[in-house]
């Protein structure tokens, strides 16, 4: 994989300043996203009145795919399409490095 970059901030704030959809829009559109993978992993795990759909783990990863696409996307929009990801991604290490110590803590 020659681009460890899973979000190209470069084209989210492009298209997300296409996009005509007001904040709220795009967070009720999250939510709907959030939904999908929520039922793509029910499919996938047979859940009881859900394992009719067949969905795969490639549908699971689409999805949530989707909802880091549109998350990205209300990032953007809240930064007026101008991200400065250096900050971005400063906050995301951030709560990587919170997830990190909370998940080593269980081992002790």
């Amino acid at each position: 994989m020659k681009n460890k970059t899973l979000v190209n901030f470069e084209e989210i704030q492009k298209l997300t300043s296409i996009d005509t959809k007001t904040l709220v829009e795009r967070t009720l559109k999250l939510a709907e996203e959030v939904g999908e993978v929520s039922q793509a992993v029910l499919s996938h795990s047979n859940a009881c009145g859900c394992g009719y759909k067949n969905k795969s783990k490639e549908d699971i990863v689409e999805e949530c795919l989707d909802v880091i696409i549109v998350a990205s996307s209300i990032i953007s929009q809240s930064y007026d399409n101008n991200v400065d990801i250096e900050s971005i991604k400063n906050v995301y290490n951030k709560k990587l490095n919170k997830w990190k110590e909370k998940c080593e803590g269980k081992n002790d």
